[in-house]
């Protein structure tokens, strides 16, 4: 088995950092809105975190794009 060493720049690992507890903090929000409309209300259940992850995913995706644009035009400038 061929074992290959991969180093990893510190901006990629506080951005996956920051994209991994954003989409966490997003499903637990979202989830929780959807409970206060269930039966019985305010009981989180594994459906309701589907659901919010779903939604969570596009909002992740948005991040995911807008992360480190601001920082690539001011290296560029």
């Amino acid at each position: 088995m061929l074992t290959q060493s991969c180093r990893i720049q510190a901006e990629a690992v506080e951005a996956l950092a920051e994209w991994k507890a954003f989409f966490a903090e997003q499903v637990a929000v979202l989830a929780k809105e959807l409970a206060k409309n269930s039966n019985p209300p305010y009981v989180i259940t594994l459906d309701h975190y589907r659901q919010a992850a779903k939604q969570a995913v596009k909002t992740l995706a948005t991040a995911v794009q807008n992360t480190g644009v601001s920082d690539d035009c001011q290296e560029a400038a």
